[in-house]
C-alpha cells in the first residue's frame, strides 16, 4: 500500500503544464523522424538532380543530412521539457557524440564506397591497394570517434594508452608471423606482381586470384576450390602471371620416318605454311615451319607460331584444332609419324648368321626352339 500511495502522490504532484510538455516533446520527436527523410531528399536533389530517387537515398549526402536532422530535432524536442541543468548537459553530450559518429560515418562512406578515389583515379578505383587504404581510413575514423566518445564521458585515456603500450611488446612477440604476412602483403600491393582476376602460378599452386588482403591471397583452382596462401610464403616463391600476357606461343615437332621422300616432305611443309598463314587466330609474321633435323629415328619438322588468344581455355581449344589440322595434312600427303625404333638381335644355330632386324614399331616375337635375346 505504501508504494501505491507514493505513486499516487507522485502523479498528483505532476502539473498539467508538464504533461503538455511531454506530449509536445513526443509529437516533436515523431515529427522529426517523419519529416527528416523528406527534407534530406529535397536537399540531396539540389546536388544530384540527375539521379533517381533510389540513387539519392543510397547516396552519402542524403544519409548524412537525415541523421543530422534527426539528432538535432530530437535534441530540441527534449529541451521543451525544461529539464534541469545536469540532465540538459547530459543530453547535449549525447548530441555531440551523435554528431561525431555521423561525421565519422559520412567520411567513411566517401572512401569505402569508392567515391573519392573513383573521381581522382578512375583507372585504379578497384585496385586492391586502394581498397586497403579505404579500409584503413575507415578504421582510423571509427577509432577517433570512439576516442572522442570516451573523452566526453571523462574517461582517463592516459591510463588506457599506458596499458596498451605495455602490452604491445607481448602482442608483437606473439604475432611475428602475422607481421611478416602484413609486410609481405604491403610488398605485393607495392610491386603488383598480380591483380584480382589474373591466372597465376605460385610455386606448385595455380589458379585465378580471388582476393588479396594484408595477410593472405586466395586463389580459385580449376577444380573450383579456394586455396589460401600466406603472403609471407608468396614473397619467397617464383610468381608466373599468365593474366598479363599479350600472346601465347605454340610449338610442335613432327618426326617423320627416314624413308619419307623429299618431294613428299616439301609438299607437307608448303601445305602446313599455307594453312597456318591464313589462320585468323595466328600472328602472321610469327609462323616458322622448317625441316631442321635428320636423326637415326627420323626426320624432324619444327613448327613455331604465336597467337593473340590468351585465355587458357580458348588457347587449349585453339591447340586442339591446330593439332587436328596438322594430322589431317599428314594423312592427306600419305605421311605417318615415325615411332621410336629399337634393334632386335635373334641368335640362331652356330652355323647360321645372326640376323639384325630393325622395326619402326613394337611387335610380337613368336617363340621357337631358337634362343632369342633382346638388347
Amino acid at each position: 500500500m505504501d508504494k501505491i500511495n507514493e505513486l499516487v502522490a507522485w502523479i498528483q504532484s505532476i502539473e498539467l503544464s508538464q504533461v503538455i510538455n511531454v506530449i509536445i516533446c513526443i509529437v516533436a520527436i515523431i515529427f522529426t523522424v517523419i519529416i527528416s527523410p523528406f527534407i534530406s531528399l529535397a536537399i540531396a536533389k539540389i546536388f544530384g538532380w540527375k539521379k533517381t530517387k533510389k540513387e539519392l537515398k543510397n547516396g552519402i549526402i542524403y544519409n548524412a543530412l537525415k541523421y543530422f536532422l534527426m539528432a538535432t530535432g530530437i535534441l530540441w524536442s527534449i529541451r521543451i521539457l525544461g529539464l534541469n541543468e545536469e540532465i540538459s548537459n547530459f543530453v547535449d553530450k549525447l548530441y555531440r557524440i551523435a554528431i561525431v559518429w555521423v561525421i565519422a560515418k559520412t567520411v567513411s562512406d566517401v572512401f569505402s564506397k569508392g567515391k573519392f578515389f573513383a573521381s581522382k583515379f578512375k583507372d585504379k578505383a578497384n585496385d586492391p591497394m586502394i581498397n586497403i587504404i579505404n579500409k584503413t581510413i575507415k578504421v582510423v575514423l571509427y577509432i577517433l570517434a570512439a576516442y572522442l566518445t570516451l573523452k566526453e564521458f571523462n574517461y582517463d585515456l592516459g591510463g588506457i594508452l599506458t596499458g596498451l603500450g605495455l602490452s604491445t611488446a607481448i602482442i608483437a612477440l606473439a604475432a611475428q608471423d602475422t607481421f611478416k604476412d602484413v609486410f609481405s602483403g604491403l610488398s605485393i600491393f607495392w610491386d603488383k606482381p598480380f591483380a584480382i582476376g589474373d591466372w597465376v602460378e605460385i610455386g606448385n599452386v595455380s589458379g585465378t586470384v580471388e582476393n588479396i588482403s594484408f595477410r593472405s591471397t586466395k586463389l580459385r583452382t580449376t577444380e573450383d576450390t579456394i586455396i589460401t596462401l600466406q603472403n609471407s610464403a608468396i614473397s619467397s616463391q617464383n610468381i608466373v602471371n599468365w593474366g598479363v600476357i599479350k600472346k601465347r606461343i605454340y610449338k610442335a615437332n613432327l618426326k617423320l620416318p627416314l624413308e619419307t621422300e623429299e618431294v613428299t616432305v616439301e609438299k607437307a611443309l608448303n601445305r602446313i605454311r599455307f594453312i597456318l598463314r591464313y589462320n585468323k587466330d595466328i600472328i602472321k609474321n610469327s609462323v616458322s615451319v622448317h625441316f631442321n633435323e635428320i636423326k637415326d629415328d627420323g626426320i624432324n619438322i619444327n613448327i613455331y607460331l604465336e597467337t593473340n588468344i590468351t585465355a587458357y581455355g580458348e588457347y587449349q581449344d585453339f591447340c586442339n584444332k591446330l593439332n587436328l589440322t596438322l594430322l589431317n595434312i599428314l594423312e592427306t600427303q600419305g605421311i605417318k609419324l615415325a615411332y621410336p625404333g629399337q634393334n632386335i638381335y635373334i641368335k640362331s644355330e652356330p652355323e647360321q648368321n645372326t640376323a639384325i632386324v630393325k622395326h619402326s614399331r613394337p611387335h610380337k616375337i613368336k617363340e621357337s626352339k631358337n634362343k632369342t635375346e633382346i638388347n
